[in-house]
């Protein structure tokens, strides 16, 4: 077939699922605006636990990001926040010996500063950071302190519970930067996946622009965009993590989630074994769950650590117990029998509603309608019927509705994707 439009050359050797799958991974990154706003946040609480009157004034010496910031990869916590998250790292001049609660609550103070201040009344004190609230995201500080002599980066990071004296203080070894480095090493980008998703994220992004240029007389627009050439693995992680949040939130709302940085360290193993992305999605899917049933069949929890960092547990906090990964188990067989019935041979309608119910409504809607819409229209002489990388389908169920009345959608959502270059440090 003789392809003229840009879009059925691009997507004329991925299938089908492959382009709606890329296209809800789209639709879930971080836009530029709110990528700038990111970038603004970062650096102006790095300011502000250097300003003068700071109780950490000349103590400050490092402040990086960590977790999905750091790779790529971060998505919002939950379903039914409309807000994503950055987590940054804050290296401190302190002795290793230092008191626990005193790192975390100087810095909890250094934020929050006196009654007024621009932050007093946007801060919450954690057991291990402190959490700043912006509208539309916040900002989880971690204070560190560097261990000498160790891999870079490598230091401890604080626990404590002032409200609970039965709760011990605690100083735990950590490298969640040595981590983000294994991550990325492990998961390089395919140029040709890379570049495909790339021309996807921008044109969805321009497009998205333009929509919102047309409701305003003046949008600014900013300088930096995020890169988006990202590999398969980044991208499978990313879904993984939203089917995540919207099944926890849907179903054991309350129940501490299976952390970020364990799902990233199990897509980083099993990484670089599949050729396309809907067979990386089911692929990790399949390791996960392989991992988990293993140490559930004996009994035991899983425990994994840091590569780059063995005493750095990264499931200290994850499971709790057997039925908290007893959980989490169903929910992956539920997942990766969704995936198998996506890659059969099955009509639109039920492929909507599988990724409906796996990624949300919006999203999913959103790119079935994209995909129908653009497939009828540029290949005319076909009829309506030809989906690059799939058999021809009846004009009647590319012609349908893809957003049944009748139907609320769901609550839209911010997700942060931006490939990891960290931010830029500050000069």
């Amino acid at each position: 077939m003789n392809y003229t439009d840009r879009y059925l050359r691009e997507t004329a050797s991925y299938s089908a699922l492959d382009v709606m799958l890329a296209d809800v991974a789209v639709r879930i990154q971080l836009s530029p605006t709110d990528y700038q706003l990111a970038v603004d946040h970062y650096h102006a609480i790095h300011d502000w636990l250097e300003r003068d009157d700071s109780p950490l004034f000349g103590l400050v010496i490092d402040f990086y990001a960590q977790g999905g910031f750091a790779i790529g990869a971060t998505v919002a916590r939950h379903s039914t926040d409309d807000e994503f998250d950055i987590d940054v790292m804050a290296q401190l001049a302190y002795r290793a010996d230092v008191d626990p609660e005193f790192v975390l609550s100087t810095l909890d103070n250094a934020i929050r500063a006196e009654r007024g201040s621009r932050y007093h009344n946007k801060v919450d004190r954690k057991t291990r950071c402190s959490t700043v609230y912006y509208d539309g995201m916040h900002l989880d500080v971690t204070p560190t302190v560097r261990l000498i002599g160790r891999n870079e980066k490598t230091g401890l990071i604080f626990h404590s519970k002032p409200e609970d004296p039965r709760e011990p203080k605690l100083a735990l070894h950590a490298n969640p930067h040595g981590f983000a480095q294994w991550f990325i090493q492990q998961t390089p980008p395919d140029q040709n996946f890379g570049t495909f998703f790339e021309k996807r994220s921008l044109d969805y992004d321009r497009g998205r622009m333009a929509l919102l240029q047309k409701r305003a007389d003046a949008l600014p627009v900013p300088d930096q965009c995020p890169a988006y050439r990202k590999s398969r693995a980044v991208i499978a992680l990313q879904l993984i993590k939203r089917w995540r949040n919207l099944a926890y939130d849907k179903r054991h709302a309350g129940r501490r989630l299976p952390p970020s940085v364990l799902l990233a360290f199990y897509v980083a193993r099993h990484a670089n074994s599949t050729n396309s992305l809907s067979e990386e999605l089911s692929h990790q899917v399949g390791a996960m769950l392989a991992v988990l049933q293993t140490a559930q069949s004996v009994g035991r929890k899983v425990f994994e650590r840091n590569p780059m960092c063995p005493e750095d547990v990264l499931t200290d906090r994850w499971p709790a117990d057997l039925n908290d990964q007893r959980v989490f188990i169903e929910e992956l067989k539920t997942f990766a029998a969704k995936l198998e019935r996506l890659r059969g041979d099955i009509a639109l309608p039920e492929t909507q509603k599988i990724l409906e119910d796996l990624f949300g409504e919006k999203p999913a809607r959103s790119v079935v309608k994209e995909y129908v819409d653009r497939a009828a229209k540029d290949v005319g002489g076909a009829g309506g019927r030809y989906l690059p990388g799939k058999a021809a389908i009846p004009a009647a169920v590319v012609g349908m509705s893809a957003t049944p009345s009748g139907v609320r959608s769901a609550p839209s959502h911010k997700f942060f994707g931006d490939h990891p270059d960290d931010l830029p440090k500050r000069r």
